[in-house]
């Protein structure tokens, strides 16, 4: 019987860089799983609901960090909006404005 050759790494870098990624995400105390490009395309929704559920995926390629899948936040940009209801009491809106209008428009500001 022959016996099963070990098949040695194309990227020997490869192991040493997964164990440097998950060190420095728990040096900072993130929940963190690494995986590889193939390993990545055959697990992808185990990894998407591992992903929504707060850990951190990192995708390595040729023993280097390429991508990471992390759980959706929405972007909302601007201040939070608040509603001018003491500005809107003050504001005098008749059916005819205009000497309002007038009135402001000549005071001089």
């Amino acid at each position: 019987m022959k016996s099963k050759t070990r098949r040695r790494s194309t990227y020997p870098e490869a192991e040493s860089q997964t164990l440097m990624v998950r060190e420095s995400a728990a040096a900072y105390g993130i929940d963190c799983e690494v995986v590889n490009v193939r390993e990545a395309k055959d697990q992808l929704s185990r990894l998407l609901d591992r992903a929504s559920k707060g850990c951190r995926v990192v995708i390595m390629s040729d023993g280097r960090p390429k991508a990471m899948i992390v759980r959706f936040r929405p972007m909302v940009a601007g201040s939070k909006w608040v509603p001018h209801t003491e500005l809107r009491a003050k504001t005098l809106v008749r059916e005819d404005s205009s000497l309002f209008i007038r009135k402001e428009r000549d005071g001089g500001f």
